[in-house]
């Protein structure tokens, strides 16, 4: 007999079962009365006992169980207690709701109460451009080049000169508490993120710097690796791209030799960490925008089986990084114009020197010079902030590592992982597509900064 599933036309607790069924029962169903009436009730009726009758204290004995307990009644309590306490606990759950409703918002970070207060009460960077100041392509997909008026001539610009006879404001910030820089209708266009609290992190930062350093002077790299437009130091690029005449996003090729010694540094715990840290300042600071790199990174590895992550997905929503080695990693003024042009790329500076003097973040189009020092991490909209460093003093080394992702592979998931022209030639004779498309390409520089945080919202 099957002990969960009682005839209806025995006695309640009067079932006739066999003495290895009756030890499941006490063991595994609290039995509501006393020795006594069970005893008196209870037949254990088996092949082996052929209706003899049990003693049901020796048989508890023998199986070392106890017997079982009487349940004290339960007494209801007062109507108006009652009622109190449903209602209690009824907005408890509903403030744990709202909580967790809140925390998933769209229009908030997944973040605990606490850091939200912390960022509530940063000490905000206050600039007075808005998103019509700065200039991107027709399609609103990334910055465009310097033209004449805009260059700025690619040579070394030190702090005297920067502050003095240009004019620049310069920023003395610590490197660690958080920074948001907000433009004049409140967005957050970009965040001095800092570092994490602790001798911990640093000592993971300064290991960082010591694996680029033994990585540049033992590493061969080829002449364009060794310098380039950016600046006079050795820079390697890893991870997926597109753009520059290439029919699909594909990974950045490297000799194989190179690609499997940037594999061990991805493979490393201190970039690991240094990538998740910055991973979550973006997710913190920039939740829609953050979205939308991590829905686009996962389209990608997941529609083409040939796309390579450089970090587990937790730990990055970047497609691609660079690794700066250095040992003089001091760059020109320039714009990452094939960037996404309201995304964020993120840059760790690295290295021994003095951050008083030199390694400074140079933002020329909002006339700041902003103190880095190694172990920090700044995000900023790379594909439309002109940026530069201030150069270190003799005989320090400093390096960097930076993560981004290329606009274009956005334009190709929004595409339904197709090119541009593939769409313009399907769509030709389509003049409801049309408009449609000429309507995305108008509004979309607008709709990505206006998803940008509000701070103090």
């Amino acid at each position: 007999m099957d002990p969960d599933n009682f005839s209806p036309s025995l006695r309640p607790w009067s079932v006739t079962l066999s003495p290895p069924a009756f030890g499941h029962i006490a063991s595994s169903r609290r039995v509501d009365r006393s020795d006594e009436e069970v005893a008196d009730d209870l037949e254990v009726d088996g092949a082996a006992s052929k209706g003899k009758r049990y003693d049901v204290r020796s048989l508890l004995r023998s199986r070392s169980l106890s017997p079982p307990r009487r349940r004290s009644p339960r007494l209801s309590p007062p109507e108006d207690v009652s009622d109190v306490s449903v209602d209690r606990r009824g907005r408890t759950r509903a403030a744990r709701a709202a909580r967790r409703d809140d925390e998933r918002s769209p229009s908030r970070p997944r973040v605990k109460k606490c850091v939200r207060d912390r960022m509530a009460s940063a000490d905000p960077i206050r600039i007075s451009t808005s998103p019509s100041d700065y200039v991107v392509t027709s399609s609103g997909w990334s910055g465009v080049r310097d033209t004449a008026s805009t260059f700025i001539p690619a040579r070394a610009y030190y702090l005297p000169e920067l502050l003095g006879v240009l004019g620049m404001t310069e920023i003395e910030w610590d490197g660690q508490a958080s920074r948001p820089i907000v433009d004049r209708e409140r967005r957050v266009i970009g965040v001095l993120g800092g570092r994490p609290r602790g001798s911990e992190y640093l000592g993971l930062t300064e290991q960082a710097a010591e694996v680029l350093e033994q990585t540049r002077s033992q590493g061969s790299f080829q002449p364009n690796q060794r310098t380039g437009r950016r600046g006079d130091f050795t820079a390697v690029t890893v991870g997926i791209s597109y753009g520059n005449g290439r029919q699909a996003p594909g990974n950045l090729r490297l000799r194989p030799t190179l690609l499997w010694t940037m594999h061990q540094l991805f493979a490393m715990s201190c970039f690991a960490r240094i990538s998740g840290f910055a991973n979550s300042l973006f997710r913190t600071w920039n939740p829609d925008v953050y979205r939308l790199y991590e829905t686009t990174l996962d389209a990608l590895v997941g529609n083409h089986d040939s796309l390579r992550r450089n970090f587990l997905r937790r730990d990055s929503v970047f497609a691609a990084a660079t690794f700066n080695f250095g040992p003089n990693t001091i760059t020109n003024p320039h714009v990452d114009t094939l960037n996404l042009a309201w995304g964020w790329c993120t840059i760790t500076a690295l290295g021994p020197f003095d951050p008083t003097r030199g390694g400074h973040l140079v933002l020329w189009d909002l006339g700041l010079v902003i103190r880095f020092p190694p172990g920090s991490t700044i995000l900023i909209p790379s594909a439309i902030l002109r940026h530069s460093n201030v150069p270190i003093q003799e005989g320090e080394r400093r390096y960097s590592f930076t993560q981004f992702s290329a606009a274009g592979l956005f334009r190709w998931v929004d595409n339904n992982f197709r090119s541009d022209a593939t769409v313009n030639e399907e769509i030709r004779d389509d003049p409801e597509a049309q408009a449609d498309r000429a309507r995305a390409r108008r509004t979309r520089w607008m709709t990505g900064v206006n998803s940008f945080m509000r701070f103090g919202a």
